[in-house]
């Protein structure tokens, strides 16, 4: 069995295709040679009976004969009632039992002579002269030596035949794998090529099992290249991002040291550290979050009940943070909702919960942000949020999330890469503790769930976010 396991795919099913077609074979052999012999035999009885039928039937009117027995191959004898031989045709052999030949009825049955091996049928006649038997034997040699050559040539055509079946096999599987040697050659050049090079599987035209696998793999080949190159897209983001914040978090610790002297200084230094590792925690949070999220789409569901309590426990945490920010001081908060329109019960967007309130925070954080860093008077700015229920051409119905500010807006060339890792609108970049990973993450939550994010300026100011995220029925 392990032997046979080592073999090739085209060889195992050659092997197993001449086992089936040799046992087929041998089973219709033995079948037609007991169908053969049936029907010799039937003949060869039928033959025994006219033997028979013409003496018997002259005998009631010459009991004593002259009796014209038929030559030919044809064995009769004609026995009177004591048991003697008036007439015979039969070997010496068979005479000698001709008694018993008698005595074993009027049905054929097998005699064995010496070597010979006959068929006997004897009938019993009345006449004048008492009860005569009429006795005939054919011999079956030649019926034995018919079916041995039958079956030699039987047996000879059914071994042409499996040879000829194997081959058959052999190269029917040959070619039915050969799909199968191209997607291995392809899978090679595949394995040996870089990262930046495009290569897949070969899809056969024929909707059948060969190319629904390579369709598979071609899927599972394009998945492992994304996640292979969202995980170099992230080494690369965080040796990129966290180099400047780590070297600044070493020059202060540093600097720490050298004023350990000074309790004041010291003291500074230590929060000058603590705020660095806050923002590189976050940070490296922020980046583990993208990942996590582009690495496949979202399993959670959520209605529009939830989505509304969502909505209002984010805006609760936009006005804690900016009551608690003296900076933010003047800055109003608020939302709106239609409460009258809603989709049916069963209506879900595929979006967790939690993910939901990420994509409010970062949405009400950024608008804060960009207010509070803004050289205008903070006491008449806004930031809004609404969630309506639409339609669209596309999608059906759709859940509508807006959030518009009064801040400075954004550069109109920004606005086509605002969604991009680590951009942003100014070059501040290390000096927010998000890194620019905010509007990314918005992005990436919104296609997880089948939606996208359309951010376009306001008149005469600020920055109006969209996220569309289309509803889906249980």
């Amino acid at each position: 069995m392990n032997r046979l396991r080592r073999l090739s795919i085209t060889a195992r099913i050659t092997i197993g295709s001449l086992v089936v077609a040799a046992l087929f074979a041998l089973v219709a052999v033995v079948v037609i040679r007991i169908g053969v012999s049936s029907i010799l035999h039937n003949a060869t009885v039928t033959l025994l009976t006219n033997d028979v039928a013409a003496p018997a039937e002259g005998l009631p009117t010459k009991p004593g004969g002259p009796f014209d027995l038929p030559g030919g191959g044809q064995e009769l004898a004609i026995v009177s009632e004591d048991g003697t031989i008036l007439a015979s045709t039969m070997p010496e052999a068979l005479e000698d039992r001709i008694g018993t030949l008698i005595d074993q009825g009027g049905q054929p049955h097998d005699v064995q002579a010496g070597e010979e091996h006959y068929l006997v049928l004897s009938r019993s006649v009345a006449t004048s002269t008492g009860i005569m038997h009429v006795v005939a034997a054919r011999n079956d040699e030649t019926t034995a030596l018919l079916l041995d050559r039958l079956t030699a040539a039987l047996l000879v055509g059914a071994g042409v035949l499996i040879f000829a079946f194997g081959g058959a096999s052999w190269l029917l599987t040959r070619t039915a794998l050969r799909p199968v040697s191209r997607m291995r050659e392809q899978a090679d050049r595949i394995a040996a090529s870089t990262p930046d090079e495009v290569g897949l599987l070969p899809v056969g035209p024929a909707q059948d099992e060969l190319s629904e696998l390579a369709t598979t793999l071609n899927d599972l080949i394009l998945r492992l290249r994304a996640s292979a190159d969202r995980e170099r897209q992230m080494v690369s983001d965080a040796s990129h991002e966290l180099r400047t914040p780590l070297a600044v978090l070493r020059g202060q610790l540093e600097l720490a040291e050298l004023d350990a002297g000074d309790p004041e200084a010291l003291l500074h230094d230590v929060r000058s550290s603590h705020s660095t590792a806050i923002r590189l925690a976050q940070l490296a949070n922020n980046l583990l979050e993208l990942s996590r999220i582009e690495a496949g789409p979202s399993s959670g569901r959520i209605d529009w009940r939830t989505l509304v309590d969502e909505l209002t426990d984010a805006i609760d945490r936009a006005r804690l943070l900016v009551s608690s920010d003296d900076e933010s001081s003047g800055i109003s908060v608020d939302f709106e909702y239609d409460p009258r329109r809603r989709p049916a019960s069963g209506a879900r967007v595929a979006l967790s919960p939690t993910d939901f309130g990420r994509i409010l925070d970062n949405l009400l954080g950024n608008a804060i942000t960009a207010i509070r860093s803004s050289d205008q008077p903070h006491a008449d700015a806004t930031v809004t949020a609404s969630l309506v229920l639409a339609e669209d051409a596309d999608e059906g119905h759709v859940v509508v999330l807006t959030v518009r500010d009064s801040g400075p807006g954004m550069p109109e060339e920004f606005i086509p890469v605002a969604l991009d890792r680590f951009t942003r609108a100014d070059d501040s970049r290390t000096g927010q503790s998000g890194g620019g990973l905010g509007l990314a993450i918005v992005g990436a939550l919104a296609e997880a769930a089948g939606g996208r994010v359309v951010l376009a300026n306001t008149e005469p100011s600020g920055l109006t976010v969209t996220v569309t995220l289309p509803i889906r029925s249980d």
